[in-house]
């Protein structure tokens, strides 16, 4: 006789909490790398040991709930250096075939208003960086990206990675953003909403607080108000940082951190439009 609970689970996959999309979108996301996966050579191709639609799903779990290779592995029944060579084949086909689905922060400025903060993506510490990658704010070492949303709290765009020791208004000229919010400023009215790292690049900031002087009932109404239409912003981070490997902590190669912000935040934006 079997105990409550003691059945097996059975029903297809909750794919938007397991991967991050619907069933529809993971369907869609696995045919358009099939066919670029087809149409390279063949030398060019990897054997899949696995069905090519299960690879995807591993890719997206994997990068969903940041998953060691080791455990990865055991779930799908494979080894993890089998897993290590799907995840790095698939890391960059994923992110080529969802390229067409992002935005810019273009596309926010063209409307007039844009949303800006930053952000660390965790490394984890790792003695061969240093203080390179260590974030004084956060106290922890990370990779920083700058974040634009729209209005409605949309993502917008999301910047290459910096060194985390990077000054959020530094990171903003380093990754060319400074310079475009300028020349869309030159061409037409365009409002930057943003945190007090950023008063190089706009005024649209909370208020400081003097030392000693407690702040007057005109500048906590301000930062409110600022607070509530930057909070748009916020909720944007949040939602793509609900790919964990984002945000609880990256175990890989530092190298391909880059590769692998790209991926997540293109699928961000294939998950937003499709």
């Amino acid at each position: 006789m079997s105990t409550p609970g003691s059945e097996p689970i059975e029903g297809p996959m909750r794919y938007k909490s397991t991967c991050g999309l619907t069933p529809a979108q993971t369907t869609e996301l696995i045919a358009r790398a099939w066919q670029v996966h087809q149409n390279r050579p063949p030398d060019q191709r990897y054997d899949f040991v696995l069905p090519f639609g299960t690879a995807v799903t591993l890719v997206l779990l994997k990068a969903r709930h940041n998953l060691a290779q080791q455990l990865t592995g055991d779930l799908f029944g494979i080894s993890q250096a089998t897993v290590s060579r799907i995840w790095r084949y698939l890391l960059p086909l994923l992110g080529q075939v969802t390229a067409l689905d992002r935005t810019r922060l273009a596309d926010a400025l063209a409307r007039g208003t844009v949303l800006v903060d930053g952000t660390p993506i965790p490394t984890g510490n790792r003695a061969g960086t240093g203080t390179t990658n260590f974030n004084a704010k956060h106290k922890k070492q990370a990779l920083g990206v700058q974040v634009a949303a729209f209005r409605d709290g949309t993502l917008a765009d999301v910047s290459v990675p910096v060194r985390g020791s990077r000054h959020d208004s530094r990171a903003l000229d380093e990754v060319g953003w400074a310079g475009q919010i300028t020349t869309a400023r030159a061409e037409r009215v365009v409002a930057v909403l943003a945190d007090t790292a950023y008063v190089k690049h706009t005024r649209l900031t909370p208020r400081k607080k003097t030392t000693g002087i407690p702040r007057s009932t005109a500048d906590k109404a301000w930062n409110r108000h600022i607070a509530s239409l930057r909070a748009p912003v916020e909720r944007a981070i949040a939602l793509l940082k609900q790919w964990k490997i984002l945000s609880a902590g990256y175990r890989g190669r530092l190298a391909e951190l880059p590769s692998i912000i790209h991926m997540i935040t293109n699928l961000e934006f294939y998950r937003l439009t499709r």
